[in-house]
């Protein structure tokens, strides 16, 4: 049986209702597994060998789970991932590079060296394979495993052209030995280190898909996972969404936080920074992690800090914008007045512009645009894909995708498209779909893949054979995204690509 993703998600966070957390501790560890693991020198056979993320272990986990029976409550299972990422996890900087991959980033495009890209990087993202680290034993057998778990390999494209056994074991898993070896420098150091306090006051910046930038505090109780959340999102016209939840902090730093933010399940996906002060990372619907966006994240009452402004920028005329951050109660503009808040700063803008308009407090500077006119639009991202989904088997559902419409103006040397340019910020756009070929014409892709809402959110179509095209084709298609502003007009490409039946947490 294969576990729904959000499922194992949500394992990373939530314990039985009512029922006190396992103990996270290695005599945990020696009671559940030392029936399969026999003791060594080092630690349980296979387990003292890895180092993983969060994600890593849980799925390590539920596959001792689906494929050797192992019996083990939800509450001990999360446990075990806890002092497995604490005492055998990945240091930031070791993870850094990968993050990616954990934050769901629909927009993300790999590039690996060969031998690499084609060996590992065509099944699953090549970031799967970098966010471990191991003995060159264990990853000798990790090749053994693939082979023994998926014995069709070595036939499938890239596979069958090649000596795909004799390469894994030889060049692949030395060449993982040193890229990812067990023992690292920064593991080391990263142990030894003080961890620091996530509890607390946090102001953060964000984006609700659909709904809006938005900014926020949160708060923090608790002394160790699972710590519970509360606060608040308010978005650019000042409506608020009340926020409440539960998150656990692994390996020090590794915040996984489920949130009902006004109504809608979030997962949160974030680094706390080495000296605490500072949160990044992606928030996004657990339902649909397709629509996310970055959240960053300042410790309330630390140095003054700007995050951003919401919104991110504003049409010429008076205005209201937040300044999110903390530590601005000096916040000062040569444009406008500012007044400290819980948030940051709330600033005054007068009716004339179109510049930039700079503030500054502590040290620290930011600035918003504030436009009577854009010179171009640039579409973000200029390139992703969405998914049909449902249908009548009921199969997994439609994954959305996300653009924003971004206003820019030339810069010093007038010319669209150069290193000059000044980014404006998101603007109010009109969004329409139009087929990216001459092929994508024939088949229609406009009537069958899809549609843009007004929000920016492509709705793919509904999953399965569709009579009405030609060949009965599946509703795929491969759009231009068209938004229109000011005068301006930009595209993206979208790709409409079938379903994704396997969804682990780390794809």
């Amino acid at each position: 049986m294969q576990l729904r993703p959000r499922s194992l998600t949500a394992a990373l966070l939530i314990t039985a209702a009512g029922a006190a957390p396992a103990l996270a501790s290695e005599e945990l560890l020696q009671n559940i597994c030392s029936s399969c693991h026999t003791a060594e020198e080092s630690g349980l056979s296979r387990i003292s060998g890895q180092r993983k993320t969060p994600e890593g272990w849980m799925m390590t986990i539920v596959r001792m789970q689906q494929a050797h029976g192992l019996d083990i409550s939800s509450e001990d299972r999360r446990a075990i991932v806890q002092h497995l990422s604490d005492s055998q996890g990945l240091a930031p900087s070791e993870a850094a590079p990968f993050r990616y991959a954990l934050e769901k980033d629909p927009n993300a495009q790999e590039s690996f060296d060969e031998p690499f890209a084609s060996m590992c990087a065509r099944c699953h993202t090549g970031a799967r394979g970098l966010l471990q680290n191991r003995t060159p034993e264990e990853w000798t057998l990790h090749m053994d495993f693939h082979v023994g778990h998926f014995p069709t390999i070595e036939y499938q494209a890239l596979g069958r052209d090649r000596e795909w056994y004799q390469i894994a074991r030889t060049e692949i898993s030395s060449y993982l030995a040193e890229q990812n070896p067990l023992e690292t420098a920064a593991w080391t150091d990263w142990q030894a280190s003080d961890k620091q306090p996530v509890a607390g006051d946090w102001v953060v910046i964000t984006d609700l898909p659909g709904i809006g930038e938005a900014y926020g505090r949160l708060t923090v109780t608790g002394d160790t996972s699972p710590y519970q959340i509360s606060g608040e999102f308010v978005t650019a016209d000042g409506t608020t969404h009340p926020a409440s939840g539960q998150m656990n902090l692994y390996t020090g730093y590794e915040w996984r936080a489920n949130l009902d933010i006004g109504g809608t399940a979030y997962r949160q996906v974030l680094a706390l920074s080495e000296d605490g002060n500072a949160l990044q990372g992606r928030q996004f619907d657990r339902s649909n992690d397709a629509l996310g966006a970055p959240l960053t994240a300042a410790r309330a009452g630390a140095n003054s800090v700007i995050l951003g402004t919401v919104p991110s920028a504003v049409p010429a005329g008076e205005a209201q914008v937040q300044v999110v951050g903390t530590g601005l109660d000096s916040l000062a503009s040569s444009h406008g007045d500012a007044t400290a808040n819980s948030y940051g700063a709330a600033l005054s803008l007068a009716a004339e512009g179109n510049g930039v308009v700079t503030f500054s407090a502590g040290g620290t500077e930011g600035q918003i645009a504030h436009y009577t006119s854009v010179d171009s639009l640039r579409v973000e991202p200029e390139f992703t894909i969405a998914r049909v989904g449902g249908g009548s088997d009921a199969g997994p559902p439609p994954v959305p995708a996300y653009f924003n419409a971004i206003g820019m103006w030339n810069g010093p040397d007038g010319t669209p498209g150069t290193e000059d340019d000044v980014r404006i910020g998101r603007v109010e756009a009109q969004w329409t779909v139009a087929n990216a070929h001459d092929h994508a014409a024939h088949m229609k892709d406009t009537e069958f893949a899809g549609g843009m809402q007004a929000n920016g959110i492509f709705l793919p179509a509904m999953a399965g054979p569709n009579p009405d095209r030609p060949f009965s084709a599946n509703n795929a298609g491969e759009l231009k995204v068209q938004a229109k502003a000011m005068g301006q007009q930009a595209e993206a490409m979208l790709i409409v690509t079938v379903q994704r039946f396997i969804d682990p947490p780390i794809r």
